[in-house]
């Protein structure tokens, strides 16, 4: 009989530690979690932001005889190099290097946007008969 009650108390005791330490860890959990959707919305900040560009740069492409004005706004982090027929964008996420290189048919004219803050810019992408330029300006809030 003695060996029943001890089982059953050390159950007992299992349990009450065990519901103590969830209803401890259960804020961090949830801190956890938030933190994660955090970063996955980053990685999409970053990509919807190359991808405006990736855009833009088609538009002006597809319309030689018009310049490509938009106001964006400039993630932190983010390095982007035009050289010959490929963009580059490298950025820093969860430790990593992440490069991404897209090839178009026309030629860029050379630029780099290097450790640019982050706010808000007009982008201004303008196609001549030799090499697509792209230019950031800087706005200026009064």
């Amino acid at each position: 009989m003695t060996n029943l009650l001890e089982k059953s108390l050390l159950i007992g005791f299992g349990i009450l530690i065990l519901t103590i330490f969830s209803s401890l860890i259960t804020p961090f959990i949830g801190e956890i979690v938030e933190f994660n959707k955090d970063e996955k919305r980053e990685l999409e900040n970053y990509m919807n932001f190359i991808n405006v560009i990736d855009q833009s740069i088609i538009f002006a492409i597809q319309n030689p005889n018009e310049s490509y004005l938009k106001k964006i706004e400039y993630p932190s982090g983010i390095n982007i190099s035009f050289y010959d027929h490929f963009a580059e964008y490298t950025f820093f996420f969860d430790e990593k290097v992440y490069n991404k290189i897209l090839m178009y048919n026309e030629t860029f004219s050379k630029s780099n946007f290097l450790n640019i803050p982050s706010k808000v810019y007009i982008l201004n992408i303008s196609y001549n008969s030799f090499h697509i330029i792209i230019k950031l300006i800087n706005t200026v809030i009064i």
